[in-house]
């Protein structure tokens, strides 16, 4: 991509944030504010997230899921039947129509067993993994902290269907497992922990979060185990066991629940088992904030300069800048784009020391830059970004080196 045709609204001074991630996204231009909590998703950041994304439906895909789109739209009479109509905890998180008696699903357990309901009949049926990618709407009380605590966020959900205790608690280790390859294709070194199940469960739930001193949630961790508890759970942990951990700043970047069979004995989703008796389906949810984690990357990897994205999440894989008064670096491009690699190609009339601020600001793996004297040896200069050091490199062999750092 050349940066004369793409919108980068990359800005020299940004307004002071309450959080890093909000600072530095908006000054990148990645995105750009349109209330407390709520943010516009721009270019660079909607290429990072649809890689972010890719990266969960592989997981997700990997253990059976199905992936869906449902209506973020829900009539009243969805949540009547669950009882969550009612429920002043959950209606104080959702925005509601009054006139039209419709709701912003902020989760999405009823629909999801009311569509496999249209299909399980018996044992043969199960189990059913459902899983989707969308934009959900909260009324958050404590708008804050850019991406990390919004009122419209993406995000993904997922919903498991078993027939029996047995089974859900075997596929819902094999989701958390599959939650922590996320984290980690992700760069995130992601923690375990116990936590309260809060409007959607009363039993425990697990949530995934990363140690980060800007974080909002305490946790006390076990780091050897990469285990622990939320701080909302602390009296239920012995003296004993509390005094092996250590309390820590984190992140929150997913988390999955025991359902039971509360929202499938709501709707009468029921199956045949094997001796014709109808028997109740047992429910899991797992949720993955998919703009979230974009915050919490931005948050732990940045310097002074700006951003430094893992190479999995930035949004290209590497920045090209030409010094020269050739068309050099247009060939360049073209072959490595020929080749198959993200190149943001910097094109335009500007001070070079402009751009060398821009490529740091955005956060881009590798910067190329072809001088007259790189030009001279019929090489280019390649620098990491998360590398204080730089390295000549001959033309004909840039694709193989960045073939290296990119596998």
């Amino acid at each position: 991509m050349k940066f004369s045709e793409f919108y980068a609204p990359t800005k020299r001074d940004a307004a002071k944030q309450d959080s890093v991630n909000a600072y530095l996204l908006a000054k990148a231009g990645y995105i750009s504010q349109v209330a407390a909590g709520v943010y516009a998703l721009l270019p660079l950041a909607v290429r990072s997230l649809q890689k972010i994304e890719q990266v969960v439906r592989e997981e997700m895909n990997s253990i059976g899921g199905n992936e869906v789109v449902f209506s973020a739209l829900q009539p009243k009479s969805t949540w009547e039947k669950s009882g969550r109509w009612d429920d002043e905890n959950f209606r104080q998180i959702v925005y509601i129509d009054q006139d039209a008696d419709m709701t912003f699903g902020a989760t999405h357990e009823e629909p999801m067993s009311i569509a496999v309901k249209e299909k399980v009949q018996s044992y043969r049926d199960l189990p059913v993994i459902l899983y989707q990618f969308q934009t959900k709407f909260r009324k958050e009380l404590r708008a804050k902290s850019g991406l990390l605590r919004g009122r419209e966020f993406r995000m993904k959900d997922l919903y498991s269907f078993h027939p029996d205790n047995e089974s859900h608690h075997e596929f819902y280790e094999s989701a958390a497992t599959a939650y922590l390859r996320v984290f980690k294709r992700l760069g995130l070194d992601a923690y375990r922990v116990k936590a309260s199940g809060g409007v959607f469960s009363k039993e425990y739930s697990d949530e995934f979060q990363v140690i980060c001193p800007t974080g909002e949630d305490e946790i006390l961790v076990n780091h050897k185990t990469k285990t622990g508890f939320n701080k909302e759970v602390e009296a239920d942990i012995s003296v004993a066991e509390k005094d092996k951990l250590e309390r820590v700043k984190a992140i929150e970047v997913g988390n999955i629940f025991h359902l039971g069979s509360k929202y499938s004995d709501a709707f009468d989703l029921k199956y045949l088992n094997k001796d014709g008796v109808r028997k109740s389906i047992v429910m899991g949810s797992y949720g993955i904030g998919i703009t979230r984690l974009l915050g919490t990357i931005s948050e732990l990897f940045h310097d002074q300069n700006g951003l430094v994205l893992p190479k999995q999440v930035a949004p290209f894989q590497a920045y090209l800048i030409d010094l020269t008064n050739s068309k050099d670096g247009v060939g360049l491009y073209n072959t490595l784009t020929k080749a198959g690699f993200e190149v943001l190609f910097d094109d335009r009339e500007m001070p070079a020391g402009a751009k060398f601020v821009e490529a740091d600001l955005i956060g881009i793996p590798v910067r190329l830059v072809l001088s007259p004297k790189t030009k001279a040896e019929n090489a280019v200069e390649l620098k990491e970004r998360s590398s204080d050091t730089s390295t000549v490199v001959l033309l004909k062999e840039v694709s193989k080196v960045l073939e290296k750092i990119f596998s």
